[in-house]
């Protein structure tokens, strides 16, 4: 009898399964076809305004604002596999950002995230990009990574997209002052020298004449590179002709010749912060302050040698 009971559970079980699996069989094709056909045509966005979820990081804004940004990324990856926008990216942007305001890696990449999708972007997504790269460059003043692709992103890439002359001419000149920003800052990029000329290129078709010099004679001040030297002082003779390039490099070796004859172990930047040397006895009295030699900062000296213009500066004395 037991055996008979055992052998009879058995094949119940038996029987059970091979229904199950034709059950299986009968049933997979149609849900397999079904499902393939399903779509997620639209995202939801679950987290709160930036300022709310600030407090509800209970002080981990740092920590959060990483997490929130890799998940940033993998959406962004398993959008461009199924193939449709991320419709929400500029919100998660804004709220890593509004977490940690210095994270330089959400701005460097908001441009791409945003209008590098698989479809077509549109309008405001470079509009939203601009208004997060600009937020960046407040926030990083010396991040020269930054203001470079942000300059590049405004001056070119996106004046495709806008719709009128004028704003175009506009994204232009802002790109250019980002890029012009990117020059003056010490970095590794070895780009950098000819993006100078691109930034004083588009200030010289925006008609700003007056601050391509300027932004290229502060170039020469602040840039050791003779690379850097020779494109600007180059441009600067095909602009404005050889005389006035050759005014331009005066300036410039007026001041190395100034800095060698002072101080000429310490770095630029230190013989900037000293200002230039003047004896107080010497320089005593209101006519004696508009003397290169008696100027207590840079500025005044360089406008003090530039009043004598055909003149050469006389050297201060010593320390």
């Amino acid at each position: 009898m037991r055996s008979s009971s055992r052998a009879a559970g058995t094949l119940a079980g038996l029987a059970a399964m091979a229904a199950a699996a034709l059950g299986v069989a009968l049933a997979r094709p149609r849900l397999a076809a079904r499902f393939h056909e399903l779509r997620v045509t639209s995202d939801s966005y679950g987290l709160p305004s930036p300022e709310r979820t600030v407090v509800a990081s209970l002080g981990y804004r740092a920590a959060l604002a990483d997490l929130l940004y890799a998940d940033t990324l993998v959406a962004y990856g398993l959008h461009f596999q199924e193939r449709r926008r991320f419709e929400f990216v500029g919100d998660y942007l804004d709220t890593v950002s509004a977490l940690d305001p210095k994270f330089a890696t959400p701005y460097r990449f908001a441009d791409t995230l945003l209008t590098l999708q698989p479809v077509k972007p549109r309008y405001e997504d470079y509009v939203r990009a601009r208004k997060i790269l600009e937020r960046g460059m407040r926030e990083l003043p010396y991040d020269e990574q930054l203001h470079n692709s942000a300059g590049q992103f405004m001056a070119y890439l996106a004046v495709s997209a806008l719709k009128s002359d004028e704003e175009r001419a506009e994204w232009r000149l802002a790109g250019a002052r980002a890029l012009q920003r990117a020059c003056e800052l010490v970095g590794d990029n070895p780009n950098i020298p000819y993006h100078c000329i691109t930034a004083a290129t588009l200030l010289t078709n925006a008609g700003k004449r007056e601050a391509m010099v300027q932004f290229l004679e502060r170039l020469l001040a602040v840039s050791d590179d003779p690379e850097v030297r020779k494109l600007a002082l180059g441009y600067l003779e095909q602009q404005l002709g050889n005389t006035q390039r050759e005014e331009v490099e005066q300036r410039f070796l007026r001041f190395h010749d100034a800095w060698g004859k002072d101080l000429g172990f310490v770095s630029r930047g230190v013989l900037l912060i000293v200002g230039p040397r003047f004896d107080p006895a010497r320089c005593a009295g209101l006519e004696r302050a508009l003397e290169p030699g008696c100027a207590t900062t840079w500025a005044d000296w360089s406008r003090a040698a530039d009043a004598r213009s055909g003149a050469a500066a006389p050297s201060p004395p010593a320390r």
